[in-house]
């Protein structure tokens, strides 16, 4: 059975539900007055009550749908979260400027803005790539530092040890 949109007392889509369900809902009195339905994928709202073999009832502002049935229905995406975006542009300044002073900052920042979605429930996924990007390219430019000045600590024992 096909899943269905519904409006709720505000005027605001909810759903999807099974046919039944919704059934269910509009014979106990659940939906508001004038509640509008549209299965999940199609283009345009019916009445409910019309749906079931009734006459349409509501006021004059139900004749317009309040949005399109195929838009995305639920959560709204989390803020984005600035400590995230501030990993990341540290992370590529780190490559760009050659510099470990940007990604140590750039490690810093990026646990603490994972750490804060984690906390706060954020699921903002453009803010979670972006902090793992940050940490990624600032733990590999730091990775890469401390391989560089080892490599130059070796040669300069072995340039004073062979005079």
């Amino acid at each position: 059975m096909a899943d269905y949109y519904y409006t709720d007392a505000s005027r605001q889509p909810a759903g999807p539900v099974p046919l039944e369900q919704l059934k269910g809902m509009f014979e106990k009195g659940e939906l508001a007055n004038g509640a509008l339905a549209a299965e999940v994928g199609a283009t345009e709202w019916e009445p409910v009550a019309a749906m079931f073999g009734q006459p349409a009832t509501g006021g004059v502002g139900y004749s317009t749908p309040p949005v399109v049935p195929t838009g995305n229905i639920g959560r709204p995406e989390d803020e984005f979260e600035p400590l995230a975006g501030w990993a990341f542009g540290l992370g590529l300044a780190s490559w760009f400027c050659l510099s470990v002073l940007a990604a140590i900052p750039g490690v810093i920042l990026g646990h603490m803005a994972l750490g804060k979605m984690k906390r706060t429930g954020n699921t903002n996924s453009s803010a979670k790539v972006l902090a793992i990007i940050g940490l990624i390219a600032s733990y590999l430019h730091l990775g890469l530092a401390l391989v560089y000045f080892g490599v130059v600590l070796i040669a300069v024992v072995f340039a004073m040890a062979n005079p």
